[in-house]
């Protein structure tokens, strides 16, 4: 090695180091843009969900106005004798306590057509937030089961 002339010693670090540098810069643009196509992707979603029953049952009678104090023992036990056998909270639906799958059947059909019309393949993995969370797949175990 040529101890006479630094700079050739130094070269290939300082191609190695472009290198290393080109790379993070390149999978950073990608990383963004990833994450562009899933937030406007999951916006697209969410928009194709208004029409889901589960956006209306909001409208539906409070809690407060059905269930009196002396119904909360009673309503803590059916909570939570759903949850053990489902593995998810109940959902009031206005009347009652109901298993989360009951109560969202007909909205995760919505959300088969949405992932249809959109072109989600993958949920899980296309969408962020709440809707990428595997009960909101018709495709996941959850469904499967029931």
């Amino acid at each position: 090695m040529d101890q006479s002339n630094p700079s050739k010693r130094h070269a290939p670090i300082v191609v190695l180091a472009a290198l290393v540098l080109s790379a993070v810069l390149i999978g950073a643009c990608f990383g963004q843009r990833v994450w562009s196509h899933q937030t406007t992707l999951t916006q697209r979603f969410e928009a194709c969900m208004e029409a889901a029953p589960f956006k209306s049952s909001l409208n539906k009678a409070s809690s407060e106005a059905v269930v009196s104090p002396e119904d909360l023992p009673r309503h803590f036990e059916e909570f939570d004798q759903i949850f053990r056998e489902t593995g998810l909270p109940p959902v009031w639906d206005g009347k009652k306590l109901v298993p989360w799958t009951i109560f969202h059947q007909e909205s995760i059909l919505v959300a088969e057509q949405c992932h249809r019309k959109l072109d989600i393949q993958q949920p899980q993995k296309e969408l962020r937030g709440t809707f990428a969370k595997p009960v909101w797949d018709p495709n996941s175990k959850i469904w499967q089961e029931g």
